[in-house]
Formats: C-alpha cells, structure tokens, sequence
C-alpha cells in the first residue's frame, strides 16, 4: 500500500493546527508543561513505525496519523533544542508557511518511500522548515 500524497498533505495541513497549538502549549504553561519522559513515553510506541505502518495503524484515520506524527514531532522538538516560543512570536503567515514546509515534506518524503521509519522522516522534515522558514529558533547551529 503506498499513500497517497494529495490525501496525505490535506490531513497533515488540517494537523498543522493541533501540531502549532499543543507544541505552543509546551510554553504556555510551566505548571502544566510536560516533562521529557512522558514526551518520550507518548511517543515510544510509534517510534519503530515506517510511514506505511503508521498509515496502516492509523487505519487509514487522518487524524490518529497526524496525533502520530505529533506525538513523534515533539521528541524531535526536544532532541534539537527548537525554541518553540520564538516560532509563536513569528507572524502567522511565517508560522503558516513553516506547518506547511513540515507538512509537506513529510508527504512528500512518505510518497517516495512509504517503508522510511517514520521518525526519522518527521526529524527531517522538521529541521528542513526550521533552517528554510525559522533558523534563529534551531539552537543545534548555535
């Protein structure tokens, strides 16, 4: 089963929303903020999955695949040091254009190689729209 990439990037652009605001959670709110681990334990069972096994589980349900990739993107968000809070002070137009980067380079990137370990695709895609759309938040390149 190969996905298909108009489906895909509908479902992962409609995400973009639920991916902006439970990322922009993880500063709103020191009380409530998540710690690492659970980050980690959220994510853990969806870290050995292709993109075509996550497509598969998800069933084909748009949105479980996007809670998948937003489950994984966060452990992404950790590893490199991405400075949430200065992606939220972009405009909305930056922001909009950084979703849609991510979304569809992980489209993208699935269409070609549904048998990509879907983690790694997501990193990727993740750090691409950051150095094209918001490189002063990567911290790795300081």
């Amino acid at each position: 089963m190969y996905l298909n990439l108009p489906i895909i990037s509908k479902s992962l652009m409609a995400g973009s929303i639920i991916l902006a605001s439970s990322l922009l959670a993880i500063t709103a709110n020191a009380e409530e903020q998540k710690t690492v681990e659970d980050y980690i334990n959220d994510a853990r069972p969806y870290l050995h999955l292709s993109c075509e096994l996550a497509w598969q589980k998800s069933g084909p349900n748009d949105d479980e695949y996007i809670n998948i990739i937003n489950r994984i993107v966060a452990i992404s968000f950790i590893n490199h040091n991405f400075d949430v809070a200065l992606v939220n002070n972009e405009p909305e137009a930056e922001q909009e254009r950084l979703r849609k980067a991510f979304y569809d380079d992980i489209g993208k990137q699935c269409s070609k190689r549904p048998q990509r370990l879907l983690a790694g695709v997501i990193d990727r895609s993740l750090v691409r729209a950051f150095v094209e759309i918001v490189p002063e938040a990567d911290h790795d390149m300081d």
